[in-house]
């Protein structure tokens, strides 16, 4: 798979571009609606927790956006790819009729159409940090670790469920569901200091603990990737288990997907 990915990788860079074009042509604004959902839901928490509730505890001495941000957004980014790459195949379907055409770059598709848009966003983080006089760091430089590390997340998921769908619709729904759940379970807006040891080791089983906890070591705690040897340990070999299993599914399913789309 790795192979196929770097031996195609023009063909899945140029159908990501043209991916992330054809979301949105068909309305006013375009790619501006993935880009302003994402701010209003940030808003939406800010004033909530912020404004309303004047909480302080979440975030300590921080400000609270500039605290919640960076997990939001990477766990934005991992729902997204997650989401589309599980449907990949039945959106692209007259590419898996084609003889020639590699099907196990589909996925990858989505993958790295999201990341176009979440540069964006990185770049909007780095924005607001300076706003609030937070001037970028060493530590930022980071961010390319646990962007790849949430890229590969999503690809070895993508994979395993894109091989499924074809043949289960309901396995979008059921991904959906799940991250959904996920979503509360990930310190994305609440202080996982706050928890019971039994608690905290139940949230850092979930492999998205390490990428969001990840993002903000590099924009507002400075810390170092090395510092969590064992977390990062565990994240990559679940990374590497789903993605064995993903891809090796994927290759008993290929020869079907043309009976089945």
């Amino acid at each position: 798979m790795i192979k196929k990915l770097i031996k195609d990788r023009k063909i899945i860079l140029e159908l990501a571009k043209n991916d992330c074009k054809a979301r949105f042509s068909s309305s006013i604004l375009g790619i501006v609606w993935t880009i302003l959902q994402p701010l209003v839901n940030m808003l939406v928490i800010w004033l909530v927790f912020q404004i309303g509730f004047k909480s302080s505890n979440l975030s300590g001495d921080i400000p609270f956006i500039i605290w919640y941000m960076p997990a939001f957004l990477i766990w934005n980014y991992f729902q997204e790819a997650t989401s589309q790459s599980t449907n990949s195949m039945l959106e692209y379907s007259y590419l898996v009729k084609k003889v020639n055409f590699d099907v196990e770059v589909i996925p990858p598709i989505k993958i790295i159409s999201n990341a176009f848009i979440h540069c964006f966003f990185i770049a909007f983080i780095i924005f607001v940090n300076f706003c609030y006089g937070k001037m970028p760091t060493i530590y930022y430089l980071q961010v390319i670790y646990y962007f790849f590390c949430a890229a590969a997340f999503s690809m070895s998921i993508g994979w395993l469920c894109s091989a499924i769908t074809p043949f289960a619709t309901d396995v979008s729904n059921i991904v959906s569901i799940i991250i959904q759940l996920g979503f509360w379970i990930t310190p994305i807006f609440w202080d996982p200091s706050a928890l019971t040891d039994v608690a905290a080791f139940l949230v850092k089983v979930n492999p998205m603990y390490y990428v969001c906890m990840g993002y903000r070591d590099c924009f507002v705690y400075d810390v170092p990737f090395y510092r969590h040897p064992l977390l990062m340990t565990y994240f990559w070999a679940v990374t590497i288990i789903i993605w064995i299993i993903g891809t090796k599914l994927y290759k008993k399913a290929k020869p079907h997907f043309d009976d089945v789309l």
